[in-house]
């Protein structure tokens, strides 16, 4: 037999998805918490992880509680316990709601900033989970520091949750570096506050957070929803992710090149947008919403009139994809470069544009020029400095590697092309 656990984190009750009109009660995070707690019983997981922010500083104790206690009392009456830890935002929300109340099968670990050790056992099998609460809505101390008090069995696995803020320095939200995560005698660690999926350490330990199951923003894009990790009685730790949200917010590119006017534009957005939206219900059948900020790119002789489009109600965009997925579009954006002909010519001239037009040929010719490789030591040198950033591990790709100069080589084409755009078009009659 294995232990399933659902890990949710920041649902943040009592907001609503941003930039829908209309959407009612499927854009709120209520829905979100419903939707989870129906996913626990329906697919009888053992535990909830809640990992802190589940609800709202600015909507706080009379938005929640109702909501949160007719989950609590589901979960109970299908025999599903409940761990969870409090954030910034709900540091003295969770505690009042858990406390005098008749869910026993809901536990508050590490209440008042002190770290605290449970134990969960099913069919023979047992695990540990450690847990610390924000003591107050400001923690400016790691809260890894005073881990070590705890007595945990390592003859058991343990999990730990944790609502912090990982790689960001100096910060009041509980600040960690991830290097503290390792040798810590926990098997893996849920995390909260870090509402975008992420991933931190694949394994011994694993490290992650969940991300916020709503999304509440048009920047937080891409799928959001929860993580299943099933913990199998030979040792191994599984995860995986469940998509939870109604709503999803997304960058759509669109290229125009080729069209002759507005309405084609519109066309080709509609076609995009529609068969974008499809590809994600497939993924995600539970969807009501998918909102696009569209990106116009591509080339077009008059990228001043399409600039003109992008401003020109295109927003005002609505369709049903064939499950009853509302799609729509908040705003639109031109990045659109001007047709640039007879590169040979321009080539010729003894001016940027000629610089430019001349590295553009090269490029498309396998040439190596000093030019190009200065400009690729620099690009190498600014990706790297970025990977050596705290805020930005692991480094994505060995700069040694050739899918790397590859990269750089089509950055340094594109750039190249888009500067020598805005060349041609400054000098083109308005």
């Amino acid at each position: 037999m294995a232990i399933k656990i659902l890990v949710a984190g920041d649902l943040h009750l009592g907001r609503s998805s941003g930039g829908i009109a209309g959407g009612f009660g499927m854009i709120s995070t209520r829905e979100t918490w419903k939707r989870i707690t129906d996913w626990c019983i329906g697919n009888r997981v053992d535990i909830l992880f809640l990992t802190g922010d589940i609800v709202d500083r600015n909507n706080r104790y009379f938005e929640a509680i109702g909501l949160l206690q007719k989950g609590f009392e589901q979960l109970k009456n299908t025999g599903i316990k409940v761990f969870m830890v409090s954030g910034n935002h709900d540091f003295d929300v969770l505690d009042q709601i858990v406390r005098g109340s008749d869910y026993d099968n809901v536990q508050l670990l590490g209440p008042g900033g002190t770290w605290e050790l449970a134990s969960f056992e099913k069919d023979g099998q047992k695990i540990q989970i450690a847990g610390w609460s924000f003591p107050q809505q400001s923690v400016y101390e790691n809260p890894l520091l005073s881990l070590p008090h705890l007595d945990i069995d390592t003859d058991y696995p343990v999990l730990g949750l944790l609502h912090c803020d990982v790689a960001s320095g100096e910060s009041r939200y509980g600040p960690v570096d991830s290097s503290d995560f390792i040798a810590k005698k926990v098997n893996v660690w849920a995390l909260g506050h870090i509402h975008k999926p992420w991933i931190l350490n694949q394994d011994d330990p694993l490290v992650f957070y969940p991300g916020s199951p709503h999304a509440m923003s048009a920047k937080e894009t891409g799928s959001h929803g929860c993580v299943l990790l099933t913990l199998e009685s030979n040792g191994i730790i599984r995860h995986e992710k469940v998509p939870m949200s109604p709503v999803r917010y997304e960058s759509l590119p669109v290229d125009i090149t080729g069209c002759a006017g507005e309405g084609d534009a519109r066309n080709r957005i509609s076609r995009t947008a529609g068969e974008h939206a499809g590809n994600l219900v497939k993924e995600h059948q539970g969807l009501a919403w998918v909102v696009y900020d569209v990106v116009l790119e591509g080339e077009h002789r008059t990228p001043r009139e399409v600039g003109v489009w992008a401003g020109s109600g295109i927003e005002d965009y609505r369709l049903e994809v064939q499950s009853g997925t509302s799609v729509m579009i908040r705003k639109v954006e031109s990045i659109v470069r001007p047709v640039i002909e007879n590169l040979e010519k321009l080539a010729g001239e003894s001016s940027p544009a000629g610089k430019l037009a001349e590295t553009i040929l090269d490029i498309e010719q396998g040439r190596k020029t000093p030019f190009i490789e200065t400009l690729l030591s620099e690009w190498k040198a600014k990706y790297q400095a970025l990977n050596d950033s705290p805020l930005y591990h692991p480094v994505r790709k060995d700069p040694g590697s050739t899918g790397f100069q590859e990269q750089g080589i089509s950055h340094i084409q594109k750039e190249c092309r888009k500067l020598l755009g805005e060349l041609l078009e400054q000098q083109s009659p308005s």
